[in-house]
């Protein structure tokens, strides 16, 4: 049957119509599919934790096996040397200081539990302050016990004197019962005629004065 040129072209925008239905049909039906496959993307199982990974957000492993380290929690850095504190009695802050013959004498006259028993000052001489004593001075001593604790407990007083507690005029009374006498000019202290040239080292029983003689006690 023969249709007109109307009738086609109808027909023909019909069509048209019919295969645009049908793709849009088509679009709509693989829609969720595609935001399906987009879940599954974002929520990837860890085949070792079995925990979920948000992408962007993954672990870091630590690098050789060692901690991490948290922004803000980084160890603490070591402290400053400090001779003593309160770790070291006076003998062994004095050795540590440097004080080694005073130390080493005190130790051999038999006087380290002495002093480790309660607290104390003591005006500790240099080494190079026994090295200036004359010669065979402090062999002698050192043969006669008794002498050689005179001389050392005339450099201890009981109780605790930091350099600002000491006063010009003042006496100190030492464990060998004399008194020995302190002396303030400026910033320097002289305790009977030595200088200290090393105030407040600190001790865990008290404190050490580093001076530049050996003090001997009248009558020694």
């Amino acid at each position: 049957m023969y249709m007109g040129g109307k009738s086609i072209k109808k027909l023909g925008f019909l069509i048209v119509l019919l295969l645009a239905g049908m793709l849009f049909v088509s679009g709509c039906a693989e829609e969720p599919a595609g935001e399906d496959a987009g879940e599954e993307e974002t929520s990837i199982i860890d085949n070792e934790t079995g925990e979920g990974a948000i992408p962007g957000q993954e672990e870091e492993s630590p690098i050789g096996g060692e901690e991490g380290i948290i922004p803000g929690e980084e160890e603490p850095a070591l402290g400053e040397n400090e001779t003593g504190g309160d770790n070291q009695t006076i003998v062994e802050t004095a050795e540590a200081a440097g004080y080694t013959t005073f130390a080493s004498i005190v130790r051999d006259a038999g006087l380290e539990d002495t002093l480790n028993e309660g607290t104390y000052t003591v005006f500790a001489p240099t080494n190079e302050a026994f090295d200036a004593l004359p010669e065979g001075t402090l062999n002698n001593l050192s043969e006669d016990n008794q002498d050689l604790n005179v001389m050392l407990t005339y450099h201890v007083v009981e109780g605790e004197y930091m350099a600002s507690d000491l006063e010009d005029g003042q006496l100190l009374t030492t464990v060998q019962s004399e008194m020995i006498p302190v002396n303030i000019t400026g910033e320097e202290i002289i305790i009977g005629n030595a200088n200290v040239v090393e105030p407040d080292i600190i001790a865990s029983n008290g404190v050490i004065h580093g001076i530049n003689k050996v003090l001997i006690p009248p009558g020694l």
